[in-house]
């Protein structure tokens, strides 16, 4: 490898490629926003006036969940530690099916705007509607601090841009587009940014596979890393095809009922529409998720073809640079290349920015503003919804720079913190929709307690000294690598038999083995200590099982006489669950299907003028 590697940067060709992406972004803001001059309504700007389709929605739904931490923190993932992620798309697949079956015929039907409508509903009371609302904002601006962080961090690598700088860049344009061409704009740009997205990916894997020798070469140099069936039961295992299988389905069923989930899916025009974006966005995101481990172990296999690791080498100080740092290395002398793919991490991004700051303006426009303000004009809450989208977007870009600090893969540092609050709420929607005895007190306490839980746990793990981190699997060889001029002036090599593990420091010296670590504080560790180890994985689930737990053995116990009146649109018969081909032989009432049920209840509403069903679950 050339040491002129070390010093490669952006050249004006990729600046122009780059730019031309923000450009094209905020153009399709400014292109709806005049043609949606005259319909300047609240549904519009939040839901497309409900007339979307579901390919559109569905390629959204997708790229809205994917931005930097796919991009950057996959491929990252799979040259650490191997292919076990590629499990869980199994658990993307179950997420959304149980999205289409659960999620869909409760809120298309309701026609709400805003997520947490429902609980009001729900529970007649504003309680559980502002808790559920105070964990959904807290969410998605640190979600959206973490997009634009890790953003930011590849443009500081290959731009030499300040991270500063980048996080401006892409907060402002989010913030253009999306306050003045509202959701549609979002959809759009999120349909533009897929293509660019894909093609970016796609430039980067085929040039490593070829540089590497082909596919062959890249399965045989990898081979430490297809590691995808691990059955290990132990549950303190980062990665195992238990904690990715079970831990992940309530992650992606959360992203059902966030409020950028909801809007996708309430502004399709029918139930059936609004599931078919589930069956698009599940194969999709599968399918892309594979796409960038495999070229996470294409990378690995290039850098080992060449001799030359650059994480084993210490030229690159952080995992989650080693994408970048790739891109520069493969494409130095196609100017123009190395900023497509900047440009496809800037698309992710920005279609995750502009949908949280959609999202999170109509959540305050819905659930703060129209509740406060009941005779609010209609257009004057349009207005007031675009100020909101600019001051979401200054708080994330706070939550940004609060992360520029943290190490780690970004998808470990998402799901470790985002499971706090993402579990619970998931056990909150799902003891809401099928427990119809909940009541109101008891399913706030049980969320509460579900959170402290979790962070208590994520507390133990990231500062109990007797935690190890995982150590990297065996790194490749460094012995054709230049030597690197180190902190202290002094140089140094490394030799194919050490790796580094780079978790906050540098940690030299970390022998090969991946469970090293592990065995070395095995013997002293207390039971406490062992629990805090558990698979990061687990922490939504253990959220969500909490909540459903505590918030069922509380409303018994506290469950009134004469019990509250549930409307029985925001709430679902177990009965779902049963084949199609039971339910007639089990459930007198299950033979008609569920979509048609909904759809004709809120028919029979409409027609008799008030809330009546014909029938009793």
């Amino acid at each position: 490898m050339d040491s002129d590697t070390l010093s490669r940067t952006f050249s004006v060709p990729d600046f122009i490629v780059f730019g031309l992406l923000i450009l094209v972004s905020v153009a399709i803001g400014i292109f709806f926003a005049f043609r949606d001059k005259k319909h300047n309504t609240t549904e519009n700007y939040f839901l497309g006036n409900r007339k979307l389709r579901s390919l559109p929605v569905g390629l959204s739904f997708v790229v809205t969940f994917q931005s930097s931490i796919l991009i950057l923190g996959f491929p990252a993932e799979a040259y650490a530690y191997g292919l076990q992620y590629a499990m869980q798309c199994v658990g993307v697949i179950c997420g959304y099916l149980l999205a289409a079956f659960i999620v869909v015929p409760i809120f298309h039907p309701l026609k709400v705007t805003s997520v947490y409508e429902y609980y009001y509903l729900r529970y007649k009371t504003n309680s559980v509607r502002y808790v559920a609302v105070t964990l959904g904002v807290i969410h998605y601006t640190f979600y959206m601090g973490i997009v634009m962080y890790g953003t930011a961090l590849a443009l500081e690598s290959v731009a030499k841009l300040p991270m500063w700088s980048s996080i401006l860049i892409f907060s402002t344009a989010a913030i253009i587009y999306t306050s003045i061409g509202g959701f549609k704009a979002v959809i759009w740009t999120d349909v533009f940014q897929s293509l660019v997205m894909l093609i970016g990916i796609l430039a980067v894997l085929f040039k490593s596979t070829i540089d590497a020798g082909g596919f062959g070469n890249i399965f045989k140099l990898s081979e430490s890393r297809l590691n995808m069936l691990d059955f290990n039961p132990d549950p303190t295992v980062r990665h195992t095809f238990w904690t990715l299988v079970f831990g992940a389905p309530s992650q992606f069923f959360y992203l059902a009922i966030t409020q950028a989930g909801i809007q996708r899916i309430n502004s399709t025009p029918s139930i059936g529409a609004a599931r078919k974006l589930f069956y698009i966005a599940a194969p999709i995101y599968s399918f892309t998720w594979i796409l960038v481990l495999i070229q996470g172990l294409a990378i690995f296999a290039y850098f080992s073809n060449k001799g030359c690791d650059p994480l084993a080498s210490g030229q690159v100080k952080n995992l989650n640079q080693i994408i970048p740092f790739t891109m520069l290395e493969l494409f130095h002398e196609y100017p123009g290349l190395p900023g497509l793919f900047i440009a496809a991490l800037a698309a992710a991004s920005l279609s995750t920015i502009s949908s949280g700051l959609s999202s999170l303006s109509a959540v305050t426009y819905e659930d703060f503003i129209k509740v406060f303000f009941k005779n609010i004009k209609d257009q004057t809450g349009t207005n007031i919804s675009k100020v909101v989208v600019v001051v979401y977007g200054l708080i994330s870009v706070g939550f940004a720079f609060l992360l520029s600090n943290v190490e780690g893969p970004l998808g470990q540092i998402m799901a470790s913190f985002m499971g706090a609050i993402s579990g619970p709420e998931v056990g909150l929607f799902l003891i809401s929709v099928f427990f119809r005895r909940a009541q109101a007190k008891a399913v706030v306490a049980a969320t509460l307690t579900g959170m402290g839980f979790v962070l208590w746990i994520i507390m133990g793990q990231n500062f109990s000294a007797t935690v190890p981190k995982a150590p990297y699997l065996p790194l490749g060889p460094t012995d054709q690598c230049p030597l690197l001029e180190m902190e202290n002036n002094s140089t140094v090599t490394y030799s194919e038999n050490q790796t580094l593990a780079h978790f906050g420091t540098l940690i030299t010296n970390v022998t090969a083995d991946p469970n090293n670590v592990k065995t070395v504080h095995e013997s002293s560790r207390t039971g406490l200590q062992t629990f805090y180890s558990i698979s990061y994985m687990y922490f939504n689930l253990i959220g969500c099982l909490t909540v459903i737990t505590v918030g069922v053995i509380v409303s018994l116990l506290s469950q009134p006489e004469v019990p509250e009146p549930v409307s029985e649109k925001t709430v679902l018969p177990l009965s779902i669950f049963v084949p199609s081909c039971l339910k007639s032989r089990c459930l007198t009432y299950s033979s008609v299907e569920l979509s048609d049920l909904n759809e004709r209840e809120v028919t029979i509403e409409m027609e008799n003028g008030k809330a009546h069903r014909d029938r009793t679950v």
